[in-house]
C-alpha cells in the first residue's frame, strides 16, 4: 500500500470518527447514513474499487469548491475577525488542503495502480 493511500485512509477514519460523534450527539439518521457510507469508502478503497475511487475524487474537488466559497463567504461578512469567523476560516482551511490532498493522492499514478492490482487480486 502507497504512504500516500495509508495517509488518505487515516483521514478518511478521523472524518468517519467527527461523523460518529456527531451522531451519537444527535440521533438523526442522516448523521448515520453518513458514518456508514464513510466506512463503505475506506472499505472500497481498501479492496480496491474503481468507483470508490472516483467518487471521492469527485467528492474531493466539490469540498475543494464548497470550502473555497465558504472562506469567502465569511470573508466577506466582516466575521473573520471574530473568534467564530476565526474558527470557521481555519476550518475552511483545513478541509481545502483535505480535499487537495485526497484529490491529489487519488489521481496519482501509484495508486491507480495498486487499486488496480487490488482489484485483479493481484496484491494480496
Amino acid at each position: 500500500m502507497p504512504r500516500k493511500v495509508s495517509i488518505l485512509l487515516i483521514l478518511l477514519a478521523l472524518l468517519t470518527l467527527a461523523r460518529f460523534v456527531q451522531a451519537a450527539g444527535s440521533g438523526a439518521t442522516a448523521d448515520w447514513i453518513a458514518v456508514v457510507i464513510n466506512i463503505a469508502f475506506m472499505f472500497g478503497i481498501i479492496r480496491g474499487s474503481e468507483g470508490a475511487r472516483a467518487l471521492l475524487r469527485g467528492f474531493a474537488a466539490i469540498g475543494l469548491i464548497f470550502s473555497a466559497i465558504g472562506i469567502l463567504m465569511i470573508a466577506a461578512s466582516g466575521l473573520a475577525m471574530t473568534g467564530l469567523g476565526v474558527t470557521g476560516l481555519l476550518a475552511g482551511v483545513y478541509s481545502i488542503v483535505v480535499c487537495a490532498f485526497m484529490y491529489w493522492c487519488l489521481g496519482q499514478e501509484d495508486v491507480i495502480a495498486w487499486i488496480t492490482s487490488r482489484r485483479v487480486g493481484a496484491e494480496g
